[in-house]
Order: C-alpha cells, then structure tokens, then sequence
C-alpha cells in the first residue's frame, strides 16, 4: 500500500470577515484603553507598560486563530494547525476520536467526549470537508488506526 499523499491547506477568518476582524480589534483597544484608566497610580508607569502588555497578549491571543491565518498540514507525522506562535500537532497513532461537523473535522485523542475535549486534539477548519475526510480516512488507514467518527452538528 503507498502512502497517501500530503495536504496542506490555508484558512484566514479574519480575511473571510472582516467587519468581526475590526470589531475584535476595536474591542481589544477598548479593554487596552480601560486597563490604563483603571491602573492604580501606585503602580508607577513600569507597572502599568506592563499591565497593559499583559493585556494586550491575553487579549490578542484569545482571538489569534480568528485573526490570524491557520495553516493545516495532514502527513505522515499526524494533523497539523499551525499559526504564528502555535503548533497543534496530533499524531495518527493518538486519534481515538473523529468529530465530523459542518465546519470541519475535529480528531481527538480521547476515547470518550468529556469537559477535556475542547482543550485536546486538533480542530481542521476547512472549506471542502469531504476531500479533508477522504484525506483523513486514508492516514488514518495507513497508520492502522480505526477511530470512532462521530456526526458532531
């Protein structure tokens, strides 16, 4: 049996709305500019560059993978989603669990769904499902693996 072959695939949010991309940013200048009128004065201009850089990276990374563009990559060493800053990477070997929905495909290394399910695995955004699933299916048999596929809508 040959390898199936690599896909990689790009998804921008932001880019596919950006009247959200602007409201998200607007909001985050807002709480930028409500963090500095709320500062207490004791804590010197130090303590409040740093609060408000605090801020702004808790802020911005709470929306980066709408803002930024998230790239997938299925191969031989597993699912991929990778943006600036973060790399998601779930072996083949690991999945126990696939979640079709109708945004995309999300693998799980869980065996049973549970509060922990949102924190592990890799979600693949994608704009045609079926040729990611097919993808999927075939690295899936290629590394032996027979997860549970789940109808998650």
């Amino acid at each position: 049996m040959t390898e199936p072959e690599p896909m990689t695939w790009t998804v921008h949010l932001a880019a596919q709305r950006p009247g959200r991309a602007a409201v998200a940013i607007l909001l985050i200048v807002l709480a930028l500019f409500g963090v500095n009128a709320l500062a207490p004065a004791q804590w010197g201009e130090g303590g409040r560059v740093l609060m408000l850089l605090l801020t702004a990276l808790l802020l911005f990374a709470s929306v980066a993978e709408f803002l930024l563009p998230v790239t997938y990559t299925l191969d031989a060493g597993g699912a991929q989603a990778r943006l600036p800053g973060s790399t998601r990477l779930l072996p083949w070997a690991r999945v126990r669990r696939v979640y079709l929905r109708p945004d995309g495909i999300k693998l799980s290394p869980l065996v049973a769904s549970g509060w922990m399910e949102q924190y592990r695995g890799v979600f693949l955004r994608t704009y045609d499902r079926e040729a990611v699933l097919c993808a999927v299916r075939a690295w899936l048999a290629d590394a032996g693996v027979t997860p549970e596929f789940v109808e998650d809508v």
